[in-house]
């Protein structure tokens, strides 16, 4: 459904949408990438600040009978934990930048979603639907809202899930190691899911329903949510140009796709 997106909006002479990525792309360079250089230094710093505190030297006198072996493997542990301390704030931060420009993009494309949301419903129920500078703001106000929820709840899940797998390693040994594939499977499959939970919204939108009816009706079809949320997140992992690759070929198709979806096998009412 998502590839036949692309055949359809021309089609039906709904191609200028294409157009939105692109004015995107422009915005969340201007903006996006000094809040997430603000936001990795913040984060970095803070965490840092918090292990450092805890992995900080005593200053206490040693006593005079320890063996400097003993010292070695305290400085060599020591320096290995700081490492992994290390490897850890990056690969958080790293994640926390990615799910922060996934809702960035989610929130300055959510009036295109919208828009492009009636337009499919036009075509598929042969209904007008008028359009309104008060319904582009209030659109945007309500892709604000539902993006900062899905962010948190994202957000809190991923930390569920790590410290899950930090207990898991810790209790467990190498159980916990094993299972941690596992683990990033399901981290992954969240974010897939409030990506596609996030493009159904604009589609809910137009159905009438508020955004709490929004994420209720999806979680009844959390397989279109998640087939289409997966081919985002396939898209925005790409290293380095994943989010400009995202915004061209993601929430347009998708949020095609999704109308084409629900509107085809809904009625439309009156």
């Amino acid at each position: 459904m998502w590839a036949h997106s692309f055949a359809y909006l021309r089609r039906n002479g709904l191609q200028h949408y294409h157009f939105a990525g692109p004015a995107v792309l422009l915005a969340l360079t201007a903006a996006g990438w000094q809040f997430s250089e603000w936001l990795s230094d913040w984060v970095t710093g803070y965490l840092h600040g918090l292990f450092g505190g805890a992995m900080a030297p005593q200053t206490e006198m040693s006593a005079p009978d320890t063996s400097n072996a003993w010292n070695d493997l305290a400085s060599w542990g020591s320096a290995q934990l700081e490492n992994a301390v290390d490897w850890g704030v990056f690969l958080f931060v790293l994640w926390l930048k990615v799910k922060v420009a996934k809702y960035l993009l989610i929130t300055l494309m959510a009036p295109f979603m919208s828009a492009l949301a009636s337009a499919v419903r036009s075509v598929e129920t042969q209904s007008e639907i008028p359009f309104s500078w008060r319904g582009l703001l209030k659109d945007l106000i309500r892709g604000i809202r539902i993006s900062l929820v899905l962010l948190c709840m994202e957000i809190a899940l991923g930390m569920l899930l790590w410290i899950l797998g930090i207990g898991l390693t810790l209790t467990t040994g190498p159980l916990g190691i094993l299972l941690s594939p596992l683990l990033v499977a399901l981290s992954w499959l969240a974010g897939a899911y409030f990506f596609g939970a996030a493009v159904f919204d604009a589609v809910y939108e137009q159905a009438g329903l508020g955004w709490r009816a929004s994420l209720r009706t999806g979680w009844s079809q959390r397989s279109h949510l998640l087939g289409l949320g997966a081919i985002f997140s396939l898209l925005i992992g790409i290293p380095w140009v994943g989010p400009y690759v995202a915004a061209l070929l993601g929430p347009v198709p998708c949020t095609t796709a999704a109308a084409r979806l629900y509107f085809r096998s809904t009625p439309d009412k009156p």
